[in-house]
C-alpha cells in the first residue's frame, strides 16, 4: 500500500516491500532520484585508506630531524673512540713510569741498605758495635 500526501508528492518513496524486476541502473530514473541505493552526484568517492595520509613535509622534516640525529649519533661515536685511544696512551704512560720507579726504588733502597752503609763504614774504619740489643750494666 502507498500512501502519499498532498502537499509532498514528489518526496514520495515508493514502497521497499515491492519489488521490481527491470529496474535500470542508470541515475537517470524518476527525474534523477533513485530510491534504496546510494547514488554519486559528482562527489568524488574517498579510498579509505588503513593509515591516516601524511603530508610531505612531514615525511621530510623527519627525515631532516633522523638525519641529523644520526650526524649526533656519529660524532659521539667518534668523540668517546678518540677519548679511549687518549685514555689508553696515558695508562701506558703511566704503566712506564711505574716500572721506571720501581726500578729506581730497588736501586735507591740497595745504595741506602744495610750491608752497603756497614761495608762503607769498614772501608773508613769505622768499628762494628755489634747487635743493638745489648743490655747495658751500670754498676753503682
Amino acid at each position: 500500500m502507498l500512501v502519499k500526501s498532498p502537499m509532498k508528492k514528489d518526496n514520495v518513496r515508493p514502497n521497499k516491500r515491492k519489488k521490481k524486476k527491470n529496474r535500470k541502473k542508470s541515475s537517470s530514473q524518476s527525474n534523477g532520484k533513485v530510491y534504496g541505493r546510494k547514488i554519486n552526484r559528482g562527489k568524488s568517492q574517498k579510498k579509505k585508506i588503513p593509515f591516516p595520509r601524511i603530508k610531505p613535509w612531514k615525511v621530510i622534516t623527519g627525515a631532516i630531524v633522523l638525519g641529523l640525529l644520526g650526524m649526533l649519533y656519529l660524532k659521539h661515536v667518534f668523540a668517546t673512540q678518540e677519548l679511549l685511544r687518549e685514555v689508553q696512551q696515558a695508562e701506558r704512560e703511566y704503566n712506564q713510569a711505574k716500572r721506571l720507579h720501581s726500578n729506581y726504588r730497588l736501586t735507591y733502597d740497595r745504595m741506602i741498605g744495610p750491608a752497603e752503609i756497614y761495608d762503607k763504614a769498614k772501608g773508613l774504619g769505622f768499628v762494628n758495635g755489634g747487635p743493638a740489643e745489648k743490655v747495658i750494666e751500670v754498676e753503682k
